[in-house]
């Protein structure tokens, strides 16, 4: 079950780094935020079931209008990457951060199929007015189901704007996950072979 929900939460950042989206208010309290983008998301899985079918259209609709406008997907894909990024193109960075939309969305898609009978419960958070990096607790719920508890990551910006940029879930960060993933990747042949991993993975994940 920890499992699966890693891969939903994974599956939630899957988003490009464009802002060419619908306004949202990012300047809500960041457990506001958590709780609105999780809901939203809930409920379009529940309301429409041509996302518990894995419909690809459908999922990236979903992504691009529901989860994109609150995640710092550029900032979690340099993390993920990790000193390396430094180094790449900008020609590379922009194919790294696609083909790891690609990739959440290609392997994590199907846990959308178990999320819908899902609710959200805020655990208890206390934030200072002046705190710029601050971790949200939630737990997500279901009768008959062990509880889930996560935890979320978010960063104000300049203008006092809040995005997310890294999830919990059990113990283990998403960002620090592929982290040590991407590193052996690096190591054994550098941006290069990332790039080509991160193609054959996500060519494989859409057949």
């Amino acid at each position: 079950m920890k499992k699966f929900w890693f891969s939903f939460i994974a599956f939630i950042f899957a988003a490009v780094s464009s802002l060419s989206v619908a306004a949202v208010d990012l300047h809500k309290a960041p457990d506001v935020l958590i709780t609105e983008v999780t809901n939203d998301v809930l409920k379009q899985i529940k309301d429409h079931p041509e996302l518990q079918a894995q419909d690809s259209s459908a999922i990236n609709k979903l992504v691009d209008e529901n989860i994109l406008p609150y995640v710092d997907f550029q900032r979690m894909t340099r993390m993920a990457v990790g000193p390396q990024w430094r180094n790449a193109t900008s020609e590379q960075k922009q194919e790294i951060q696609s083909l790891f939309r690609q990739l959440l969305i290609a392997v994590y898609s199907g846990a959308l199929k178990e999320a819908a009978d899902y609710k959200l419960e805020m655990a208890r958070n206390n934030f200072e007015t002046n705190d710029r990096l601050v971790i949200v607790r939630t737990k997500l719920s279901a009768s008959q189901r062990d509880p889930i508890q996560l935890d979320y990551r978010l960063l104000k910006n300049k203008d006092g704007s809040w995005k997310i940029f890294d999830v919990n879930v059990g113990g283990v960060w998403l960002v620090e996950n592929y982290r040590s993933q991407f590193a052996s990747v690096i190591s054994n042949g550098g941006l290069n072979n990332l790039i080509k991993q991160l193609r054959d993975r996500t060519s494989k994940g859409s057949k």
